[in-house]
């Protein structure tokens, strides 16, 4: 045996598949010919796992909203004040709000609303109240808990002074107050009335 033949030999027993055809185009390898993408199985077992768990609890939770409506509470705007009022009363931040459907002068509203529930006519403390109550009332006008007495300081129901915070219409010593304006009229004119009292 030559040097030459004993050295080809040696490197035939140290790389034995060298000469030999490659098998890349075996079928281990077919995918990559047709264009396929290869994923490892591990891989894709694991994704099918993930999405059937994800999709299961997705269900779970939207049937757990509506089989157990008392553990989900849904949020109230900070602005808001959930309460108990009264039936035909309607709730809004801290007070709740009676809009009467018949008419009475300013004096006979009062009277009303102090009778059912301690209440008196309206007091508008904010601009929040009155854009609420604005909302309701419509173009009816409804007496409202302000009046002037005799040309003195105006003053609300519960004997604060006015302290001109709205633009009050007209000349008349009992407001009014519609979906427009904060307007004036007589005392003994019959219009609907506003109730309030607070919620609290």
């Amino acid at each position: 045996m030559s040097l030459e033949d004993a050295s080809t030999t040696e490197t035939n027993s140290l790389h034995p598949n060298r000469g030999q055809p490659s098998n890349a185009t075996g079928p281990h390898f077919a995918t990559h010919h047709e264009g396929s993408l290869q994923v490892p199985i591990p891989c894709a077992v694991v994704n099918v796992v993930f999405i059937t768990v994800l999709i299961i609890a997705l269900i779970a939770l939207s049937v757990g909203q509506y089989n157990c409506p008392g553990q989900y509470v849904p949020s109230v705007p900070s602005n808001m004040h959930v309460s108990s009022c009264p039936d035909d009363w309607i709730g809004y931040q801290t007070k709740c709000y009676f809009i009467s459907k018949k008419t009475k002068n300013w004096t006979l509203a009062q009277s009303f609303c102090s009778k059912h529930h301690g209440a008196t006519l309206a007091l508008l403390e904010s601009k929040e109240d009155m854009v609420f109550l604005k909302q309701h009332v419509g173009r009816a006008e409804h007496w409202i808990g302000l009046k002037n007495e005799d040309g003195q300081t105006w003053k609300w129901s519960n004997g604060k002074e006015f302290n001109n915070w709205f633009k009050l219409t007209g000349s008349k010593n009992c407001p009014f107050l519609n979906s427009t304006e904060v307007g004036s009229m007589e005392c003994e004119k019959n219009l609907h009335w506003i109730c309030s009292k607070s919620s609290i």
